[in-house]
Formats: structure tokens, sequence, C-alpha cells
């Protein structure tokens, strides 16, 4: 995972902002360039999020050059970019965009209710996440949240008999140059309730023969891992992977969690649409998302 360009879609209001200070963060440690993208949308609404929204090109070009003016101190380039003529769907716009301007990483913000309780994702944040080819970051920000990106602990869950590089390439290219530590995680694969009723003991003998393998092929991954982050810790969790992933990220704390979304895996049982839905709705992690075989074009935005 090379990331040489992260894109911000920005619609004027506070909540996309939020996102900005995150991508400064990885822009600035990572030596990134900033593309800040505003996407017209056709018979937009007056308001967004309580607060007027963009609606004619000269005024989206002025709202990306005066935030550009309030960055101009960052250490990294700032690119900027309108969408104009006004399209139906801004989402698939977002995700054309970040492919034709090559982006390697889209960083959007969802909004968590005060009490962490209930986590509000925009229609657009959620249909980039999940149509996009492009990795997505994902932060709840508060409206109250004064605390910026912050990247000491790294949690990575893996379903080791699907594709992890992915996932491992993310921990390489975020962990080292924040000094972050990571922590691996997996599950075993449950044995079905027939089998486990009908051979109780070999069911309980296949399961702890299955758990030994996986702690031994996690730990070779962990050890082969620390030649390039030094603190990595594996962790073999016998819950469902989504309460899994929300204990131990309680527990460490972590940062960022790494998600990778595989739909052409039906059978897959971590990161599969509903596990995926699951995390989303999970308002305390900030989610990277990643896709298995993302490797086909979007059409150009224009």
């Amino acid at each position: 995972m090379n990331v040489r360009r992260i894109l911000v879609p920005v619609d004027g209001s506070r909540l996309a902002e939020a996102a900005l200070p995150t991508a400064c963060s990885l822009a600035r440690t990572l030596g990134a360039r900033l593309l800040l993208l505003h996407v017209l949308e056709r018979d937009a609404p007056a308001e967004i999020h309580g607060e007027p929204h963009l609606r004619d090109a000269q005024a989206a070009h002025e709202y990306l050059y005066e935030l550009a003016r309030r960055l101009h101190e960052q250490a990294f380039d700032i690119e900027l970019h309108v969408h104009e003529p006004g399209v139906d769907e801004v989402a698939t716009s977002v995700c054309r965009h970040a492919t034709e301007h090559e982006a390697d990483l889209i960083v959007m913000c969802a909004h968590g209710r005060t009490n962490l309780r209930e986590r509000l994702i925009g229609r657009t944040a959620a249909r980039v996440v999940r149509s996009g080819t492009v990795p997505v970051l994902l932060r709840t920000v508060r409206m109250d949240d004064a605390d910026g990106f912050q990247l000491r602990k790294l949690l990575v869950p893996l379903e080791l008999r699907a594709d992890i590089e992915p996932a491992l390439d993310a921990a390489r290219t975020l962990a080292a140059p924040y000094g972050a530590s990571v922590t691996l995680l997996s599950v075993p694969e449950s044995t079905s309730p027939p089998a486990a009723r009908l051979l109780p003991g070999t069911a309980a003998l296949a399961q702890e023969l299955e758990r030994a393998d996986l702690e031994r092929r996690l730990d070779e991954l962990a050890d082969d891992l620390r030649k390039t982050v030094p603190e990595v810790d594996a962790v073999v969790a016998d819950q469902r992977p989504t309460p899994a992933i929300v204990s131990l990220s309680t527990t460490l704390p972590a940062d960022l969690v790494v998600a990778v979304i595989d739909p052409d895996l039906p059978r897959a049982r971590w990161f599969e649409p509903s596990t995926a839905d699951e995390l989303l709705a999970r308002p305390e992690l900030t989610l990277l998302f990643l896709k298995r075989g993302a490797g086909h074009e979007v059409p150009g935005a224009g």
C-alpha cells in the first residue's frame, strides 16, 4: 500500500471538514499529496448537515481555495478539483475521481452522536465504502471532539484462508512511520452444530488442533511483520469476528482497525457485507476498508 495521494471529499459542511485533521496527519507522515474534491450535485438541497450547501461551481472553487489557504502551512502539496456539471449520485462520482486522479486513499468522516451509542453513516460515505475500489478510511468525529488523529495501536484482523496481504501491507505502510504497534487477530472456524452434537469428542479435538495451528500461523506472520514493525502481537480469540474485533479494539485500545472486504468470497466469515455493516455501526471504531481484487478500472469522471 503506497499512499501518494489522499482524496478528501468536502461539501462545505463542518462535518466533511472534520476529516481534514486525519487526512493532513497521514499526508505529512506518509509524504503524500492532498486532493480536495467537491462534486456538484444536481438539484442539491439548500442545506447539508444543517449548513448552507455549495450549489454552484464558483462558490465551490472559492470554498476549496479558502480551505487550501487555511492549510497552506502544512508540509505537503494540495490539489483542488470541482466536478461539474451536477451529478445525481455523488458517491459514484467520488469513486470515479479517486480512480481517475490515482488516489491511493479516500478519507471521510461519519457523524457519531454525542453519547456514541448510534453512528450515523452518511449515504455518500456508506456507498463509497461499498462501491469503490480505492481504500477508504472512515472516522467518526463528534462535533465536540477536539482530538486530532493519532495512530499508536493498529488492529489487523485476518482471515487466514483468504488473501491477507492487503491487510499486512497496510500495517507495514502505516505502523512504521507512526511508530505504532500492531496486533494481529484471528478466530478459529467454528465446528458446525450437527457435527458437534453427533461427535462432541471429535469436534472438541478438531477445534483444539485448529486453534493450535492458527496460533502457529499467526505467530509466523507476526515474526515476519517484525522485520519492519518492531512491536507486533498475535491474538486468537474464541468469538465471532465482529465481537472479537470490538472487544480487542476496546482493550488495546486500537486507534485504527483494518477491514478487508471481499464481496466475491460468499463464504468469508470475517468481512462479508454483514460483518462490514456491523463494524460500520460501531461509533468507537476508526476503520480502514480495503477491497480484495480491487484492480478493475472505474469509468472516467470527466
